[in-house]
């Protein structure tokens, strides 16, 4: 009897197993039906076997469960290409962001380079031309020296030296005539040298300026190459936007990255100083709550919405380069480079517990530590960690937490 049971269970289980099966296959892929237009097949009628509506109704439940978790992982596996392939879109403009601004720092130096080689060049020139002068000078005076000799002639010279000599009429006054014969031939030799360390001093001047001229050519054609290169990145940041704009997958990828980086941002600002800062910035009073609604902006420009939802600040779009002041007093805690979603960033501590951030900065003109008044340039707009061009966003917050940033600000710019 139990032997017999086992038997029916084991034959039902079959039986479910089976038709599971080609229920299965024919949700997921109903074109295979076409195999037999003409015909009606009854799956339980072809198998042969008693299965009840209850227990088909069951399988079909199963069969539909088991497809849509079949489409669920096809899906997820896409998405996961999708990001894979897509490598992360901001660390790819936090990698581009801060290829530039190396690429800008390089061009800087050489700039500053060339025009220092320049100005020596430039100094080396004059010399080059008053020793020139000088040496034609020198010249003359010899060729003169020459003639003198010339006329006396080259046998009598010596005669005439020994003439005056003997002629002498006492002893100190041969002694003096001797001396002055002497110094004539003297001041004949060192014209001779003079010229001759005149125009050693020409070569090597003019070698100098040659090779100040050629590292000014090299210089100019390194800041050449760098500057296509940021062209070369520009055109890639602005592809790799181009993307983020048209892929939803991307898009809603990037989402996430920017919620991770507000997390991240938050981390920054919970060490935003050092003991030191602290104790700085409790001495001060920039920011207050009866400041709420009269708080200058950092930088004028246009209020567009916050690439991140999750943000409590304002994003102002503005030219890039153009100044962001600092809305009250206070002390620089930290200036950040690359942070991803947010590029550079500066937080400024103002006594009270409060504290501003600037982000996006395409430079940085204040270090940590700097006590700094209202009003004062602490960077420019750019578009590090942007995903919409040129922007400054800034928060403000209080306590460790983000306050209603747009509330604190005055009206209008």
């Amino acid at each position: 009897m139990s032997s017999l049971l086992l038997k029916r269970q084991d034959m039902l289980r079959l039986k479910r197993a089976i038709i599971s099966a080609l229920i299965i296959s024919a949700l997921i892929s109903p074109a295979r039906g076409q195999l037999y237009p003409s015909e009606n097949i009854d799956l339980s009628d072809q198998i042969d076997l008693q299965v009840s509506d209850e227990e088909l109704l069951e399988i079909e439940r199963n069969a539909e469960l088991e497809r849509k978790r079949h489409q669920k992982r096809k899906a997820q596996r896409n998405q996961n290409q999708l990001i894979k392939k897509e490598n992360s879109l901001l660390k790819q403009l936090q990698l581009i962001d801060i290829q530039l601004s190396i690429n800008r720092k390089e061009i800087a130096e050489y700039e500053t380079k060339i025009q220092d080689h320049i100005f020596k060049a430039e100094k080396l020139q004059l010399e080059l031309q008053a020793l020139k002068k000088q040496y034609q000078q020198y010249k003359k005076r010899l060729a003169k020296r020459i003639r003198a000799i010339y006329k006396m002639g080259y046998g009598r010279q010596a005669n005439q030296v020994l003439k005056l000599l003997i002629s002498s009429e006492s002893f100190g006054d041969l002694l003096e005539r001797y001396k002055y014969a002497s110094a004539i031939a003297e001041t004949d030799q060192q014209l001779l040298q003079t010229l001759e360390n005149q125009q050693k001093e020409i070569i090597n001047t003019h070698t100098k300026w040659k090779s100040l001229i050629r590292e000014i050519e090299v210089a100019s054609k390194e800041a050449e190459d760098k500057q296509l290169n940021i062209i070369t990145k520009k055109k890639e940041r602005e592809g790799l936007l181009k993307k983020y704009r048209s892929q939803r997958a991307v898009y809603d990828q990037a989402l996430k990255e920017l919620k991770a980086a507000v997390s991240g941002l938050e981390e920054l600002l919970g060490v935003v100083s050092t003991e030191s800062i602290t104790e700085k910035a409790e001495e001060l009073t920039g920011v207050k709550k009866d400041l709420l609604g009269n708080i200058r902006w950092p930088v004028t420009g246009e209020i567009v919405g916050n690439q991140n939802p999750h943000d409590r600040g304002i994003t102002i779009q503005a030219k890039s380069g153009t100044a962001v002041r600092c809305i009250a007093d206070g002390i620089v805690a930290r200036t950040i480079p690359s942070v991803v979603g947010y590029g550079n960033t500066v937080l400024i501590a103002h006594g009270n517990n409060y504290a501003t951030v600037y982000t996006h900065l395409s430079e940085t003109l204040v270090t940590a530590g700097d006590s700094i008044k209202t009003g004062k340039i602490i960077g420019k707009v750019g578009e590090t960690g942007s995903l919409i061009g040129a922007s400054l966003y800034f928060e403000l917050w209080h306590n460790y937490e983000r306050l209603n940033t747009r509330e604190w600000l005055t009206k209008a710019p």
